[in-house]
């Protein structure tokens, strides 16, 4: 029998903030004037955990959840905005590492930042390939050049062009011919020239996800970004790269080398490892284009 949601009636003190602080507005007060979930709208529950986190009794309970293995009291302290700002502004995207493995015990703290990232939907269907070997990644680098060799030649032919504009649509085309092309032309990624692909990185990160799975791309970025900043905080530096991923989505003797299943598509991959360089300044970009609705 599959697990229910369930109210502990015995812990409930009806402040109803579960109801509150509920997306899909799937609790209510029944006609006993209790609090519970409601059967018939239980089947659109995105098992966020917000009403358990909001619980000061630990009353409400999703079948997929416990308080012991995944809740944690929130700390009574958080980062200022100036401290966060000044967090920010030291990172920077590292495209020059040292010749120096990143111990696994690191990597995994790394991960462990996504239990704490927020989704838009199913994020149990995006999943994480990391390759932390030098030699494995430079093995896969003949092919992703191969790739970036035809990018050139698709682009140089109207009628493939064309194609690519019509099944891959004007933004992703535009990225390639604005930005790829320019540099791959230039044989900015010949090997001869060195790794200017992976830039040298020991460790290779890459998200994946079912073609047809809800959200995965918003997920995968946002998942991304996470581990960018979880990154830094361990003294690493890292880039992503968008190169590797449509390398795989391609080439499938490429998704074969990283393992990636066959029906599943690569949304963003992060290259990683300790910095050769250490920045002294940071770059302050323009601030976006910011329009007000008052």
């Amino acid at each position: 029998m599959k697990a229910k949601n369930i109210v502990d009636q015995k812990k409930c003190e009806k402040c109803k903030l579960c109801i509150e602080v509920c997306p899909v507005n799937i609790i209510g007060v029944d006609e006993n004037g209790l609090v519970n979930f409601i059967p018939e709208r239980e089947k659109i529950c995105l098992e966020c955990g917000q009403c358990m986190a909001v619980c000061s009794t630990d009353a409400v309970k999703i079948a997929k959840y416990t308080y012991e293995d995944n809740f944690i009291k929130l700390p009574i302290n958080s980062v200022d905005y100036q401290k966060y700002i000044d967090f920010v502004a030291t990172r920077r995207s590292v495209r020059n590492f040292k010749n120096k493995p990143v111990e696994k015990e690191i990597v995994e703290k790394i991960l462990a930042s996504l239990n704490f990232a927020p989704y838009g939907a199913e994020p149990d269907k995006v999943e994480i390939t990391i390759m932390n070997n030098r030699d494995k990644i430079e093995s896969t680098l003949p092919l992703v050049e191969k790739f970036l060799d035809n990018i050139v030649k698709w682009v140089d032919n109207p009628i493939i062009s064309r194609i690519i504009k019509h099944k891959k649509g004007i933004e992703t085309f535009n990225t390639i011919k604005n930005h790829l092309y320019p540099m791959a032309k230039l044989e900015n990624y010949k090997l001869k020239y060195g790794d200017r692909i992976t830039r040298g990185a020991p460790a290779l990160l890459i998200f994946h996800a079912d073609k047809g799975a809800e959200e995965h791309t918003n997920n995968g970025l946002i998942y991304a970004t996470y581990l960018m900043l979880a990154i830094h905080s361990m003294g690493l530096g890292g880039t992503m790269n968008e190169i590797i991923p449509a390398a795989i989505n391609k080439d499938k003797e490429i998704k074969q080398m990283f393992n990636i299943p066959e029906q599943h598509e690569a949304i963003i991959s992060i290259m990683f490892g300790y910095p050769k360089y250490k920045y002294k300044k940071t770059v302050k970009r323009e601030a976006k284009k910011t329009n007000w609705i008052e």
